[in-house]
């Protein structure tokens, strides 16, 4: 299994979630760190939420460019799900929460994907971050957890989940 990034984000209320990428087993250390920071402010500029810290097996210190606190009216419960295929035909994906709503098509449950920050993380997904103009080694293309590069976006669109150990 390759490398795998995970986000904390923390919502209006103080509700924390997370959601992770998988990077192929190739990934140098540095480049993965480097991935992580720059992938995270794509997800800062999709979600309403606040990205806390990201996650390789140990913690990687969050660009300065992110947010300083949540939306006030942001909700982990809230957030859009993002499923993806690989070039081996697999599917794969992940949810954000905390998206913002901005970002959703009116009238519907469909992520605007044409909207500059969402077509960058779907870019990025897809075609992965040239890493070189911040002192990486290259691109770097995201992957399921068996290591095959992510190719197509099958469908993008909101979803709403039930916070965990809710009692009401």
């Amino acid at each position: 299994m390759g490398a795998e990034v995970i986000y904390s984000i923390v919502d209006g209320k103080g509700k924390q979630s997370t959601t992770e990428i998988n990077l192929p087993t190739s990934v140098s250390l540095a480049d993965a760190i480097l991935f992580a920071q720059e992938m995270a402010k794509l997800l800062d500029a999709l979600i309403d939420g606040r990205v806390t810290r990201i996650g390789l097996g140990f913690l990687v210190a969050l660009p300065g460019s992110l947010k300083a606190v949540a939306g006030a009216n942001s909700d982990v419960e809230e957030g859009a799900r993002f499923q993806f295929r690989t070039a081996g035909n697999y599917f794969t994906g992940l949810r954000l929460p905390t998206f913002d709503e901005q970002y959703i098509l009116p009238n519907t449950d469909t992520v605007d994907q044409v909207s500059a920050p969402t077509a960058a993380f779907i870019n990025a997904m897809r075609s992965g971050i040239n890493l070189t103009g911040v002192g990486g080694s290259g691109t770097i293309q995201p992957a399921d957890k068996r290591g095959d590069d992510i190719t197509t976006l099958e469908f993008a669109r909101e979803q709403f989940l039930r916070t965990r150990g809710r009692t009401d």
